[in-house]
C-alpha cells in the first residue's frame, strides 16, 4: 500500500498543516504502509483570495508518476484541496481527506468561508472515500455531508526525558504561540503580578514583567514545559492544541478556553481547567486554582487517547480498507 500526502500550501511555511503532515510521514514509517516523503508542489499565489493554486497539469503528473494507491489530501479554505481531490478522483485513486477545519464563525471572513465551502468544496466531497476529522465539532459538521467520517486525534513527538531532571517553579505561567488576539494573549495581561509569566513568541508584549523567549531549541522548550506550574492556551479557536498536549506530556496542567478542541478528549476533573473565551475572571480563577492545587494527576490516563500506536493503527485501517 503506497500513500501520497498532498498538503495545502499556506502563507505560513511552518504552519500546523505542514507539521502534521511531516509528523504523519514519520509516524507511518514504522509500519507496512509506504507513505511517500511530503513534497511542496509548484503553486501560484492568487492575491484576491490570499491563497495558493496548484498548476493542474503538474499536479496530475505528480500523482500519476507517484504510482500511489491512496492520496491523502490536507487543507480546507484553499483551491489546492479541491484541485487535489479532482485530480486524484480522475486518476481513480482512493482519497483520504483531512480538512483541518475551523468553524466559519472563527474565520476572519465567515461569509467567504461559507461561500467557499458550499460552492467549491462540498460539491466534490462525494469523490472522497474517507474524511479524517480531529474533534467533535468537525466530526459533526462533515458527518452531515459524508457517510464515512473518522475522528483521530493528533499525537506528539516531544521528548519528555527532562521529566526527572527539572523541578517545577512556583507561580510560573507559560504561554506558547503568536502574540495576537487569535491566540488570546490579551488574557495574560489580566494576571496578577505574583504570576511569573513566560512567553515563547516573536515580537513584543504589553507588560514589562513578562519574560520573553525566542528561537528556542527542543531541549530548552522541554525545560520550560516541565518548569511551568501551568501552561495556558486561551485561543479564540484551536482545532486541537499540540501545546496543550505537550504540556500534559511534561506533567504540567493546562488552562484552555472552551474553543480549544483538545478538550473533547480530556476526561475527569484533574490536570486541566476550561474557561469561557474572553471571561477574564474565569481565566484568572482557573490559573490560580491549578497553581494552588495539590491534586495527584494521573497523566497516563489523561494522555491515553493520544497513544501513537493506536493512532498509527487507525491510519493503517483507513489506508488499507
Amino acid at each position: 500500500m503506497k500513500v501520497l500526502i498532498i498538503r495545502d500550501k499556506t502563507l505560513s511555511f511552518n504552519g500546523g498543516i505542514k507539521r502534521h503532515c511531516d509528523d504523519l510521514y514519520a509516524l507511518m514509517s514504522a509500519c507496512d504502509v509506504d507513505v511517500m516523503p511530503v513534497e511542496d508542489l509548484p503553486a501560484t499565489y492568487v492575491k484576491w483570495i490570499r491563497k495558493y493554486k496548484y498548476d493542474t497539469k503538474a499536479l496530475v503528473r505528480y500523482i500519476e508518476n507517484s504510482r500511489c494507491d491512496v492520496v491523502h489530501i490536507h487543507g480546507f479554505m484553499s483551491p489546492g484541496a479541491v484541485q487535489a481531490i479532482n485530480a486524484a478522483y480522475g486518476l481513480n485513486k482512493k482519497i483520504v481527506y483531512s480538512p483541518h477545519f475551523h468553524p466559519f464563525r472563527c474565520l476572519r471572513h465567515p461569509m467567504k468561508g461559507k461561500l467557499w465551502f458550499h460552492l467549491f468544496l462540498k460539491p466534490v466531497l462525494f469523490k472522497v472515500d474517507t474524511i479524517v476529522t480531529i474533534n467533535n465539532e468537525d466530526t459533526r459538521f462533515f458527518g452531515k455531508y459524508h457517510p464515512n467520517v473518522k475522528k483521530i486525534p493528533h499525537w506528539s513527538t516531544t521528548d519528555t526525558n527532562v521529566l526527572d531532571e527539572v523541578e517545577k517553579q512556583d507561580n510560573m505561567v507559560l504561554f506558547i504561540g503568536r502574540n495576537d488576539t487569535n491566540k488570546g494573549i490579551e488574557h495574560l495581561y489580566t494576571l496578577p503580578d505574583n504570576c511569573q509569566v513566560h512567553c515563547v513568541c516573536k515580537g513584543t508584549v504589553k507588560r514589562d514583567d513578562f519574560i520573553l523567549h525566542q528561537n528556542l531549541g527542543d531541549a530548552e522548550l522541554a525545560c520550560l514545559y516541565r518548569q511551568a506550574s501551568v501552561v495556558v492556551v486561551p485561543s479564540r479557536y484551536e482545532a486541537f492544541s499540540l501545546v496543550a498536549l505537550e504540556a500534559l506530556q511534561h506533567h504540567t496542567p493546562v488552562v484552555i478556553s472552551e474553543r480549544v478542541r483538545i478538550g473533547d478528549y480530556l476526561k475527569g476533573d484533574k490536570g486541566y481547567r476550561v474557561f469561557n473565551y474572553h471571561d477574564y475572571e474565569g481565566f484568572k480563577d482557573a490559573v490560580s486554582e491549578l497553581m494552588m492545587s495539590k491534586d495527584t494527576v494521573n497523566y497516563n490516563q489523561l494522555l491515553a487517547p493520544f497513544d501513537k500506536e493506536k493512532i498509527r493503527e487507525e491510519y493503517c485501517r483507513i489506508y488499507n480498507c
